[in-house]
Order: structure tokens, then sequence, then C-alpha cells
């Protein structure tokens, strides 16, 4: 089979910058730098209130679509992964597609919460590998800062307590940004070796949201329970991972966290392996 190989990357950040401590503090937290400390999240970015995902989305997919050397009539498929949609038919990806005058010919999007993006890559590699199609956009968008603005105002007016902070500081570690990334297969033996997943459903009520047409939001986001679960599950993963790939920690020029900020990584993990 072939190997699928990241061609390129682009990102777009929302242009407002907000320190946490000042979301906390417009919050009436006593403790505004809970989540400098506990998380190592400074600030996030936060776009107007009526942004679409796809705005940020585009010029993401526009920067990766550059830097990739392709052209646009190469990209067979598109396949959008964010939380926040900019409406529920037709698909973002579409709206995408249609915005960069793309012709792809699969346009759907993924739903997997702050795993979207991953599960995007693993379907473009499937994609790819047995060579059903070539070039793959994946792409994502979020506008999180709504509901980081919603629960700041229900701790601001007392709808929230002091014993909610558990579970919805969550919605102040979050901000906007788009982005993309291409993917094609390898003409070199560079790309992806291994692709190792795991899935704890059981877990499912520990991070989940709903905002509703009527502005009803149902929100929670149990960080420290998150935490500690993503840590294990990782560290369950990581070994078969390196023994598939023959590696060892040394073989590692550089680690990403993608859950819960990289503090309990680096206080828990990183620094023992």
């Amino acid at each position: 089979m072939l190997k699928s190989h990241i061609y390129s990357v682009g990102s777009e950040l929302a242009k407002n910058a907000v320190l946490t401590r000042d979301i906390l503090a417009e919050a009436k937290f006593d403790d505004v730098d809970l989540v400098e400390k506990s998380l190592g999240i400074k600030e996030v970015r936060q776009a107007p209130l009526n942004t679409q995902p796809s705005e940020l989305a585009v010029p993401a997919a526009e920067r990766a679509l550059k830097e990739s050397g392709l052209q646009y009539h190469e990209i067979d498929a598109v396949i959008y992964c964010g939380i926040e949609r900019d409406c529920p038919q037709p698909a973002t990806a579409h709206i995408i597609a249609s915005k960069l005058g793309l012709t792809p010919t699969i346009c759907l999007d993924v739903a997997n919460a702050c795993h979207g993006f991953t599960s995007g890559m693993q379907i473009a590699n499937s994609f790819i590998r047995p060579g059903d199609i070539e070039h793959v956009l994946i792409v994502t968008a979020e506008i999180s800062s709504r509901v980081t603005h919603q629960v700041t105002e229900m701790f601001k007016t007392g709808a929230l307590q002091q014993k909610d902070i558990k579970t919805h500081i969550g919605a102040m570690t979050v901000g906007d940004a788009g982005g993309a990334m291409v993917l094609g297969p390898s003409d070199d033996g560079r790309g992806i070796n291994h692709i190792r997943c795991g899935s704890l459903s059981r877990h499912y009520a520990l991070c989940s949201y709903n905002n509703n047409e009527y502005g009803n939001l149902s929100f929670n986001m149990n960080l420290g329970r998150i935490s500690a679960v993503t840590l294990k599950l990782v560290r369950d993963l990581i070994g078969p991972t390196y023994e598939d790939l023959s590696w060892s920690s040394d073989d590692v020029d550089l680690f990403i966290p993608h859950q819960v900020g990289e503090r309990p990584f680096h206080k828990h993990w990183i620094s023992s392996v």
C-alpha cells in the first residue's frame, strides 16, 4: 500500500487575544490565575460573535493549499472536522469548498468533538493508502468563545456558583481558530508510519455541551477527570506504538499533546518517560 504524507498545514487565529486571567476576573473568580497554573493556558483568541467557522477555516485552508504546491483541481476530497459548523445542512465542507473554488469528489463533515481533526486524518489516510484518491484537504475551525461568553455571564449573574467551577472552568480554556492540512501519497518513503487509537466511550459525560436554538446552554467539562483519563489512555497507547515502530522515547523529537493543555503531560508523563 501507499504511505500518506502531510504536504502542508495552515492556520488562522482570531485577531483578538484575551488573557485567561482576564476572563476569570470578569466571571468574578477569586483565583484568576487558575487556568494558567493548572493547564499552562495563558491566553485564548476570540472572534466577533457573529463569525462563522468557515470564515476562519477558509484562510487556514488557503495557506495550506498554497504551501502544498498543488493546483486546486488536484484536491479530491474536503473533510471538515470542527465541533462548530456554519449550519446543520449543508455540510460545512461544501461551504468551504465552494468559497475556495474547489471541486472535490468527496466532501463531508466529521463530528468527533475535540478529536475531529485526528479522525479526519484517519479517514484521509484510509482513502490515500489504497490509492482510492490522491489529495485530501482536512480543515477545521471553532468559535468556542460563544460558550466562553455564556458561561462567564452565568458566573457573573450568579446562575453558576463556586461549586460549578470544576465542571465549567473548561469554558475559559477554549478559543477561536481555524486549521488545515493537505495530505497525499508519498513518493520518497516519508509519511505516516502508524496510527493507533483508543476509545473509552463510557466517559462521554465528562465533556458535553448543547447550545440549542433558543439560547439555552447545557455545559459540562470536568477537566480534572478528563486529564486523568487522557493521561492513562496515552500511557496505554504509547508503549504498543513504540513496539510496532521499533522505537523508544529517545527516537521522539517532538511530542504534541492534543488534549487538556501541556502542563499535565509535563507533570505526569513526559518528564518520567
